[in-house]
């Protein structure tokens, strides 16, 4: 009895897993947790491992395991196992936050889907030629075998949609266990903590003490959690794509039953022009604004898609591209003709409202406001777009059925709106005076790194705050859902106002833009506050 394996846990595997679990606890969703303890891949893995220690393809020495064993396999293997697939995941799982799930759902065509299928059944029958050889040829067999036709079934049931996500995030989901682990074995294998027969392998090694097996086994077993989990995303976002599609009034979050029985009994797949219009919606509102991108990545459900065009709000795809036509323009009389809808720039924007799940009235009203924003009429009634929104995903919440706590949360809203309209005039001064932006006073916009200029800044930006100090507090009566990320959103606005005023200033011509591991932290901080 020892505990060899028990301390590579202690030292490797769980501080790995306890970190990623304590920088992004805030941010996962309980369908995020359900994904992870499904236990597939430790279904999946014990009738082999179980075979191959039977086979002795590899052995654990007595004074390296504690000698509890389950199906024949170490207590701490089955551990691994279990381990494994939690980090692999939490790490997919933070790369891909930013992702809207649904605009990447494409039809299953095309040369790599094809490649790849042949490619794993190339690999599966290579595994089962050199199982039949057996001796030097076991492990490596064993490998293939098991691994190829988990693989093959992710691959036809999600290739598609694996090869159109950001290959960034799948290559370093996979990859950066698969170093951890590699240098993690090579380690173990030194100090004999498991063993491989000399029998069974093919007697190739990577480096030192990482046998060609070991290497091709904790890639394939990452690659197999990573496509297992890409595969569920793919379920999901399939839901939330046709929910977001429907004209019909729906409410809350789809069920773990109603995704199932969606994957199983529906087409898989799309409308292409809705999977187009929501990518160019996503690209337009990272574009636009950071703080309402980061924000509507928080939510979950294809409420997330409603606010964004499914991410941040249609609505606010259709607020954005209207606001550019206007504050875009060289004069008043150009934007009063520009904020006429032009089929080439807001028919699609219009179209994609999602407006059986909107009151008439903001909308009238954000119309209205593009005659003239110096009032801030826009930005309020964005911001009670937004809220309808929750209100029809929440119809049973407080803040949706009574009537005095709707009309506060609205007024809030509309004032929070006005402060971010706020900062964005404080932080664009300079980029107004040089598109000639009519937002600004023309004296302002002719010397815009004036003392005077400074002084305007500065009582836009002490406003602004007055305007979220004086409303931020009606956050508590929203479902406890979308909290978190409007917080997130109010508080990465306020932080460009903070930035602003301690002399933050961006390269002529650009906006102001937080630092990824400041907007990281102000996200933590929203999303760990409690009202």
């Amino acid at each position: 009895m020892g505990y060899d394996y028990t301390t590579v846990h202690v030292i490797y595997n769980v501080p790995v897993a306890v970190g990623l679990t304590a920088a992004f606890w805030p941010f996962m969703t309980r369908l995020d947790w359900a994904r992870i303890f499904t236990m597939i891949a430790l279904t999946a893995t014990i009738p082999w491992d179980s075979y191959l220690v039977r086979r002795r393809a590899w052995t654990y020495p007595r004074e390296a395991v504690t000698g509890y064993t389950l199906c024949s396999i170490p207590l701490e293997e089955v551990f691994f196992f279990v381990i494994q697939t939690y980090s692999t995941d939490m790490l997919y799982t933070i790369l891909t936050r930013r992702l809207v799930f649904p605009a990447f759902v494409r039809p299953a065509s095309g040369k790599s889907f094809s490649v790849g299928i042949l490619v794993l059944a190339w690999a599966g029958a290579i595994g089962v030629k050199y199982l039949l050889d057996g001796g030097r040829y076991t492990y490596m067999g064993l490998i293939l075998v098991w691994a190829c036709p988990f693989l093959l079934a992710q691959w036809a049931i999600a290739g598609h949609f694996i090869l159109a996500l950001p290959r960034r995030e799948i290559f370093l989901s996979v990859m950066l266990p698969t170093m951890l682990l590699w240098i993690v074995d090579t380690l173990s294998m030194r100090r004999g903590t498991w063993v491989i027969e000399n029998g069974t392998k093919l007697g190739w090694e990577v480096w030192r003490n990482m046998d060609i097996e070991e290497a091709v086994f904790f890639l394939l077993t990452n690659v197999l959690i990573v496509f297992g989990f890409a595969a569920i995303d793919f379920t999901i976002a399939l839901t939330d794509g046709k929910l977001a599609q429907s004209k019909s009034s729906i409410h809350g979050v789809p069920s773990y039953g109603q995704i199932f029985r969606n994957f199983v009994f529906s087409p898989q797949k799309l409308d292409p022009d809705f999977v187009a219009l929501l990518s160019k919606a996503v690209r337009c509102l990272a574009t636009s604004s950071q703080s309402m991108y980061m924000g509507s990545s928080m939510l979950q459900g294809f409420l997330h898609i409603d606010l964004i065009f499914l991410k941040g709000s249609l609505r606010y795809y259709f607020c954005r591209v209207a606001d550019d036509l206007i504050d875009n323009s060289p004069d008043r009389i150009t934007a009063e003709h520009q904020g006429e809808p032009k089929p080439s720039e807001l028919s699609e924007p219009i179209a994609a409202l999602p407006a059986s799940r909107l009151r008439l009235s903001p909308l009238q009203g954000l119309l209205e406001g593009f005659r003239t924003d110096t009032k801030n009429h826009v930005a309020g009634t964005v911001a009670a777009s937004v809220l309808d929104l929750v209100f029809h995903h929440f119809p049973h919440h407080a803040s949706a059925n009574r009537a005095t706590t709707r009309r506060a949360v609205i007024a809030a809203g509309e004032q929070t709106g006005q402060g971010f309209k706020l900062v964005n005039i404080a932080r664009d001064i300079d980029r107004d005076s040089r598109i000639n932006r009519g937002i600004t006073p023309t004296d302002v916009l002719d010397n815009p790194d004036s003392a005077p200029v400074e002084r305007l800044r500065r009582r836009l930006l002490l406003k602004a705050q007055k305007l979220h100090d004086e409303a931020v507090g009606a956050l508590a009566s929203l479902p406890s859902m979308v909290q978190g990320p409007l917080r997130t959103t109010i508080a990465s606005y306020m932080a460009i106002g903070a930035a602003l005023q301690r002399g933050g200033r961006a390269p002529p011509g650009e906006k102001l833009r937080l630092p990824l591991l400041r907007r990281a932290v102000i996200a933590f901080r929203a999303m760990t506050t409690r009202s």
